[in-house]
């Protein structure tokens, strides 16, 4: 929903008459306050753009009611409109930054409309560059911001390793980093005539000439980010073969052979094919050497697939290859497979210890639906997906995967208005006390319904997203803030609910320093105790920084907060290091949980885990039971909650109330 513009002033026809001005200008969302008090009132629950105050009112005045704004709300506009004794008064507040504009009674219709499109075009400014702060900040792919006129502004840590000595350039044009700099190429490039713009640069210490690659990553309004990356067919060009007959054809003639075999309705193959860590023999071996295998790859590719193919090499060691009159799955893995047995047996002999394999991916025209440079595209993201998980195989283009890079992508960008536009709520599943078969509390969960394309959103897909890209710090702060307000509410409701479990980002612990602070104030704000809350920590996250980790949990429950250890079992399985930390219980993964009553090894296993850890003083929930076999059993090796289908799933605040009461109150009567 579109931000508020919010009018306070005590007379109400003051209020009436300013809403009619800018209901004419064509604003839609004007809310009225007639104090101070309701203002901010009105703050807390609705988002707000501009406000527009008088300064004279009784018991807050507009001063007090600007300076609240600046602390909670920073971003909001605001805006003075008052009479001309209160000018001297007025100053002060813009000379501190609370206010942008002073407006003096009776205001002028257009002056008023003017300020008001200025003060909402400086908000949506702020907010977007609060996006790109969280791109910048979260993203491990390498960023350059720059402006509406091409000059760099900010740029993040992983674009200053790929380009040393890239901040010596801020407030300069981007194409001023360029040797060799084409003004023409920035124009199409900013003016989204073209896609990429590349960058030529020598290495001071290497001498070494790279060639950069610019994408567009992110744009709003006022800037844009620019993905930074090394053009790896350019950085190892000493890899690059100028010749191999006609075999080996340049990118643009291999374009032109596809559209030959489309424009004779000819089916054709494309195959992408790799030599797996190249960059790694690259930096060990010398440059001849590096060369010989690319050399060696290109002939052993024209022994087994022949005359009539073509083949371009798309980077320092990756060829693509066209095959006309394509081939089964069957008879094309054969030869690639082929292709590796060769290139194996090629090797020099002093090489041979250096486990190097290919790797590659292949599409089929028409079969594929896509054609020419459309298929080339996702077969390369393909390639990249299989060099990132470090698979060795031959696969056939898996257009489901490139799917996949669109929705997260397309996801991520969501997630950032996700929260702003109320699209995520609160599920709260049941914890059983297995001694008195009564709730004990809940695990809060968090679900995300997304209303313009994709509906229900799984947490296991938008959680690791948001992990990465950074949105998980304000998903966070929203579920702590969102849990204990429910939480009060079910106090004042008399109903004893027990412990409410939230799940900690590790990005959170690390990268937001105030998010202590922030959830102490929303516990005082809700007038609860540290006693309610648990807070759930991944196995994963501790062993990344076991000491960083100790200091955390120690503060926490220092603070009166339970600790606990979530998806105990699936990553290192060890109670070695818990005896270090100061927590207070583990959950028990549920994929320990699901083969439970067809395995006595896991069973004895779970058991022993359960008796180490009451040895520690800790509890053991079981987490993912859905049968009533799985829930006696666990029971019988002695675990102290269950959590699971089997009683109950996720539910919504009203149904956790009803199942509470059922379980609890009336279970007693």
């Amino acid at each position: 929903m579109e931000p508020s513009i919010l009018l306070v002033d005590d007379e109400e026809n003051v209020l009436r008459s300013l809403k009619r001005v800018l209901k004419r200008a064509g604003f839609k969302q004007v809310a009225l306050a007639t104090s101070g008090q309701e203002a901010l009132a009105y703050l807390k629950v609705h988002d707000v753009s501009v406000i527009i105050t008088d300064y004279r009112m009784p018991k807050m005045t507009g001063a007090d009611l600007l300076r609240e704004t600046k602390k909670h709300w920073p971003d909001i506009i605001n805006i003075v409109l008052s009479g001309r004794a209160d000018f001297n008064s007025v100053v002060e507040l813009l000379n501190q930054g609370l206010a942008i504009k002073f407006l003096q009674k009776p205001w002028g219709e257009g002056e008023l409309v003017d300020t008001i499109k200025q003060a909402q075009r400086l908000y949506c400014k702020r907010i977007a560059q609060h996006e790109r702060d969280q791109l910048l900040l979260g993203s491990v792919t390498a960023l350059i911001e720059i402006n509406e006129e091409g000059k760099i502004t900010r740029f993040n840590a992983p674009a200053q390793t790929i380009f040393p000595g890239l901040y010596s350039y801020v407030d300069d044009y981007i194409i001023n980093i360029d040797a060799q700099p084409n003004k023409d190429d920035l124009t199409a490039f900013l003016s989204n005539k073209t896609n990429m713009l590349f960058i030529a640069r020598k290495c001071a210490e290497s001498e070494k000439e790279y060639e950069f690659i610019l994408e567009r990553y992110w744009s709003d309004d006022f800037c844009q980010l620019l993905k930074l990356s090394v053009n790896p067919s350019k950085s190892s060009n000493k890899f690059l073969i100028e010749s191999f007959g006609d075999f080996l054809i340049k990118e643009p003639a291999f374009y032109q052979q596809l559209n030959e075999y489309e424009g004779e309705n000819t089916s054709y193959t494309v195959i992408f094919i790799g030599i797996a860590k190249f960059e790694l023999i690259a930096d060990l071996l010398d440059y001849q050497s590096a060369y010989e295998f690319t050399h060696l790859l290109a002939k052993v590719l024209h022994n087994t697939f022949g005359e009539k193919v073509r083949m371009c090499q798309k980077h320092s060691n990756q060829f693509m290859l066209s095959v006309p009159h394509a081939s089964n799955d069957a008879t094309l893995l054969a030869a690639l497979n082929k292709t590796m047995t060769l290139f194996t047996e090629a090797i020099p002999q002093r090489y041979k210890g250096m486990s190097l394999e290919l790797y590659g991916v292949y599409g089929i025209f028409p079969d594929d639906v896509l054609s020419g440079k459309e298929l080339i595209n996702h077969l390369s993201l393909n390639m990249n997906y299989l060099a990132k998980k470090q698979q060795r195989f031959f696969t056939r283009f898996d257009a489901e995967l490139v799917n996949d890079y669109r929705k997260n992508f397309e996801l991520s960008r969501l997630l950032f208005k996700a929260i702003d536009n109320e699209e995520f709520s609160l599920c709260f599943q049941p914890k059983i006390d297995l001694t008195t078969h009564k709730v004990s509390g809940a695990e809060v969960l968090i679900r995300w319904y997304e209303p313009t394309k994709y509906g229900w959103v799984s947490p296991s897909l938008f959680i690791p997203i948001s992990e990465c890209d950074g949105q998980i710090i304000a998903i966070s702060r929203f579920v702590i803030s969102q849990s204990f307000k429910q939480l009060k509410q079910w106090n004042l409701q008399k109903v004893e609910v027990g412990k409410l479990a939230i799940n900690l980002s590790a990005r959170q612990i690390k990268e937001d320093p105030e998010w202590i602070d922030f959830m102490l104030e929303s516990l005082n704000e809700n007038n609860l105790s540290a006693s309610n809350i648990q807070f759930e920590l991944t196995e994963t996250y501790l062993m990344d920084d076991l000491h960083e980790c100790q200091l955390q949990i120690t503060r926490l429950r220092g603070l009166g907060f339970e600790v606990q250890i979530d998806d105990f079992g699936i990553g290192y399985s060890s109670l070695a290091y818990l005896s270090k930390l100061s927590i207070d219980g583990i959950k028990l993964d549920k994929e320990l949980i699901s083969g439970l009553d067809s395995s006595l090894e896991m069973q004895s296993m779970i058991r022993n885990i359960v008796r180490m850890s009451h040895d520690l003083n800790l509890k053991v929930i079981a987490e993912g039971v859905e049968t009533a076999h799985e829930c006696k059993l666990v029971e019988r090796l002695g675990c102290d909650y269950i959590q699971g289908f089997y009683f109950s799933r996720p539910l919504p605040a009203d149904e956790f109330y009803d199942y509470l009461i059922n379980t609890n109150v009336r279970g007693d009567e």
